[in-house]
């Protein structure tokens, strides 16, 4: 394994989508985008719900839409990705606000499309739905009919979409840039050093236990400084989601998420149920983590320490290396997708000050290559991240075979392809390593790293739902807020970390429940989702293989049960979450309990 070059990391090339921040092409197209999109309500408004026109007019009507959607995509990409490495640059700024404008117009615009589609006589809508001119948007149909209880009238629905501009969005951009500028001083060998996010939480995993605590500490401690503004903007999101909730007749706030994600309240509760229950899991790993590290309990600083002293920083060129090879072996045509996003300088890989934390795949239109941004040190997890957001980078590929309004999958089949891919570079990496600590170091770090995913990202939603039930009813302070979360991490850690005082002050460093409202259990699905299809892959192979490639190209064609039913998957059934947690237990626990004890 090499020291990390920093100069041989790739950053993205975005000028294939436009030349300069400044382009004059960038406001030509948005005012093309806004004149058709009043030529086309001027044309079309009131026909469908009028019942006067025909499949193949709909049809060219929903052709048109999608074509502005895939415009207006590209160009907000283009705002988006340039923001997220340039979080303070008052130009880019200025040009996501306007992407804002944008988004909010088209959305208000073509609202008709779906109200209308909602309100026709059943009679007409199964005419049009039978109907093979319209054979590509059944599914889009059967969306906007299950949705129809829950529209508002277009007035309202236009009022929402326009005060979402001062309202939803600009809390959401104060969090996105507020949040990017947090400096974190911490001394290390007697020197201050300043660092950015995702500088720090790579402390978390180093192997002294007082600069792991120092990091803890130092991340934890700056959201309580900063605890007046990140409450009143949580509290202004939740309370939004919540309103429009109840306006639309959801039975509860995450109900909403629910229907969008395609998924019923009874399976999302089976896998809430599931996890919590199986909570013992974690409980267990932390008990015998504590034992490898000679300590009677872990603090809660422990929970991400090494294992083992293994040497796990890899170059960038070593990392692509891996990825390609792994992702080759699986699939060519994949191989092939993956090493298109490296020689074509779609990867934002470098860790620079003002860039935004964590990770991400951007993708928003079937005719735009999608993009990835990591921050990547060079640690295993580093290369893991990069390759679950190249999974992503594959999904967005693939499905671009389908037209926009199939292409998008909802958030519990979004995360598939990411997860399939960590696990693909986990097996390698444990088939290319011999030595007992690089096995045991390899094999932690991938539990903690599953135990986030499932776990830990419960914890999350029942924090969320928790707290929506109060805020639906009043304000909820930093310290109440931070209270309902303890509760949370006493219930999935139980007695096995000793807590600071710090770690109730988490919930407010979780972007997710600031964007997304009841996504983090998407994670969850996904990686139990995942260990099916993996058990699947090591079972039937090349007949695996088709399957999987055509289940990724559906994109969101059909409903997450309708697609996975095509691979042999039923997520209906309660003791599918169950299995999955089996299968942590057994190939990861177990795994590791073996090599420790051999």
């Amino acid at each position: 394994m090499s020291k990390l070059n920093e100069r041989e990391i790739i950053e993205w090339d975005l000028t294939r989508l436009y030349a300069l921040l400044d382009d004059e092409t960038i406001f030509e197209d948005i005012k093309t985008v806004l004149r058709e999109k009043d030529e086309l309500v001027r044309d079309y408004r009131g026909r469908i719900s009028g019942e006067n026109i025909s499949a193949r007019e709909l049809r060219g009507l929903l052709e048109k839409s999608e074509s502005l959607l895939n415009r207006a995509g590209k160009l907000s990409m283009f705002a988006y990705l340039n923001h997220s490495v340039l979080t303070a640059d008052s130009a880019t700024q200025k040009l996501v606000r306007k992407m804002d404008d944008l988004e909010a117009a088209l959305e208000s615009g073509l609202m008709f499309i779906k109200l209308e589609l909602a309100r026709v006589s059943d009679d007409f809508f199964s005419e049009l739905n039978e109907c093979d001119e319209l054979k590509n948007y059944r599914h889009y149909f059967d969306l906007v009919r299950a949705l129809r209880d829950h529209q508002l009238s277009e007035p309202e629905e236009d009022i929402i979409v326009r005060k979402d501009i001062t309202g939803k969005m600009a809390m959401l951009n104060l969090f996105d840039e507020f949040t990017s500028t947090f400096e974190y001083r911490i001394f290390i060998d007697g020197e201050e050093k300043v660092l950015t996010e995702s500088e720090v939480e790579n402390l978390r995993s180093h192997g002294d236990e007082g600069i792991r605590k120092k990091a803890f500490e130092s991340l934890f401690r700056k959201t309580e400084e900063n605890s007046v503004i990140l409450t009143n903007i949580y509290n202004s999101l939740a309370k939004d989601w919540d309103l429009d909730a109840s306006k639309r007749h959801f039975s509860s706030p995450i109900s909403m998420r629910n229907i969008e994600n395609e998924v019923s309240d009874e399976s999302v509760e089976n896998l809430i149920d599931a996890t919590t229950q199986g909570y013992s899991i974690v409980q267990d790993y932390y008990r015998l983590k504590a034992r490898v590290m000679n300590k009677e309990i872990l603090l809660h600083s422990d929970i991400y320490a090494p294992l083992a002293d293994s040497r796990d920083i890899f170059s960038w060129q070593e990392a692509k290396n891996m990825i390609l090879e792994v992702m080759g072996n699986f699939d060519s045509q994949s191989g092939r997708i993956i090493s298109g996003f490296f020689d074509g300088e779609y990867i934002h890989g470098s860790i620079i000050p003002g860039k935004r934390s964590g990770a991400f795949c951007y993708y928003a239109s079937p005719e735009v290559h999608p993009y990835v941004l990591v921050n990547f040190g060079g640690k295993t997890s580093d290369v893991l991240t990069l390759a679950h957001e190249l999974g992503h980078g594959l999904h967005g590929v693939l499905s671009s075979k389908q037209t926009h309004l199939n292409y998008e999958t909802p958030l519990t089949m979004a995360e598939t392809a990411s997860i399939f891919s960590e696990m693909l570079m986990t097996d390698f990496l444990l088939d290319n390593i011999s030595g007992k600590a690089e096995k045991l170091s390899l094999i932690s770090k991938r539990m903690e790293e599953i135990l986030a995913s499932t776990a830990r990202q419960n914890m999350f939603t029942r924090f969320e739902m928790a707290a929506h039930s109060i805020i639906s009813r009043e304000f909820l302070s930093f310290k109440e807020l931070s209270d309902l979360y303890f509760e949370e991490l006493k219930l999935m850690f139980a007695d096995t970390i000793v807590f600071f005082p710090e770690s109730k002050f988490e919930w407010a460093r979780i972007p997710h429940i600031f964007h997304t409202p009841f996504y983090c259990y998407a994670y969850n699905f996904a990686q139990l989702l995942v260990i099916s299809l993996y058990r699947m892959y090591l079972e039937d192979g090349d007949v695996f293989k088709r399957r999987y490639i055509r289940l990724l190209e559906s994109g969101s064609s059909d409903s997450p049960e309708i697609l996975l039913k095509s691979v042999g998957i039923d997520i209906s059934e309660p003791y599918f979450w169950e299995n999955g947690l089996h299968f942590i237990q057994e190939n990861f626990l177990e795994r590791l309990r073996d090599i420790i004890d051999s």
